[in-house]
């Protein structure tokens, strides 16, 4: 294989990010500013394919109101019934995993599994939206004192409403797809090796706590992405039309998650975001050998 295939290979770049962040330990110092460099860089190039002017669009508003409530609503109260189980510290990255909007690559995932990429593009818009309000909310309400208002509110801005401002501008620019996908993936791979490497120590001292959360993390991807799956399959929906539902209803902004994690707290609230990101590497993987038809 040529480096540029596992440049623009998204799961190999995670992969190898989570794999020798663990083995070298991250970087020995500004985990925090790195992290949010990356984070920012990579949100910047994944919403140039969100177009915010389209959620308006006739016939598919009732549908993004539908994925909202599934990703903030059904998603996230499994995930802090995963997270009730855990103690104070990975509690908090669990109720910030369930606070974050869905996952960008939602949009082009769609797509490379043949489903509706209109109705996971303007879906994804109203989620990114939405969650401007609704990630300090939840926040808030389940985390209180322990969180401070100024830094979520000033992380916020840096990580979204910043990149959503500088996207508009790339989005003049003739920027080719491959450049934006290598450009992803590297910053993917520096966001988790700097969380990863962070943690490294628990992940290697408390093997109990990694298998409790890589379970809860099974039930949170595999788990809720397959039984609407099912359950939309029994209805006799079709392929196209129920694949960006199983996206919302298993995939939430886990670069996001981990960067206030560490930007808010300290880096082992990280953890069930580190953890949960190679779990949907290899749900999204799984997905590509279910689905007949999807881009290899």
């Amino acid at each position: 294989m040529r480096a540029s295939d596992v440049l623009q290979s998204y799961s190999i770049m995670m992969m190898l990010g989570l794999s020798i962040g663990l083995v070298i330990g991250g970087f020995p110092a500004m985990t925090r500013e790195i992290s949010m460099g990356a984070l920012a860089l990579l949100m910047t190039i994944s919403l140039t394919n969100v177009r915010l002017g389209e959620t308006k669009a006739k016939g598919l508003s009732r549908d993004a109101a539908l994925m909202l409530l599934l990703n903030y609503g059904f998603l996230t109260v499994i995930i802090l019934l995963m997270g009730s189980l855990f103690s104070e510290e990975l509690w908090w990255g669990w109720v910030l995993m369930a606070a974050a909007p869905s996952a960008i690559s939602i949009v082009p995932f769609t797509s490379i599994l043949g489903g509706s990429t209109a109705k996971a593009l303007i879906s994804t818009s109203v989620n990114y939206l939405a969650a401007l309000i609704l990630m300090p909310l939840i926040t808030l309400a389940l985390i209180g004192s322990s969180v401070s208002v100024s830094n979520l509110v000033i992380s916020l801005l840096l990580l979204i409403v910043l990149p959503m401002a500088l996207s508009r501008v790339l989005m003049l620019k003739d920027i080719e797809r491959r450049t934006k996908t290598i450009v992803t993936n590297l910053s993917f791979f520096v966001l988790i090796f700097a969380v990863a490497g962070s943690n490294r120590g628990a992940f290697l001292d408390d093997p109990s706590m990694v298998i409790a959360v890589s379970a809860a993390c099974l039930v949170r991807t595999f788990g809720t992405g397959y039984l609407m799956e099912f359950f939309l399959r029994r209805r006799a929906m079709p392929k196209e039309d129920r694949i960006h539902i199983v996206l919302f209803s298993g995939y939430k902004n886990l670069g996001l998650t981990a960067t206030l994690a560490i930007a808010l707290f300290e880096p082992i609230v990280a953890v069930p975001a580190t953890i949960c990101i190679a779990f949907e590497i290899l749900w999204v993987i799984s997905l590509l050998r279910y689905y007949p038809n999807a881009a290899r």
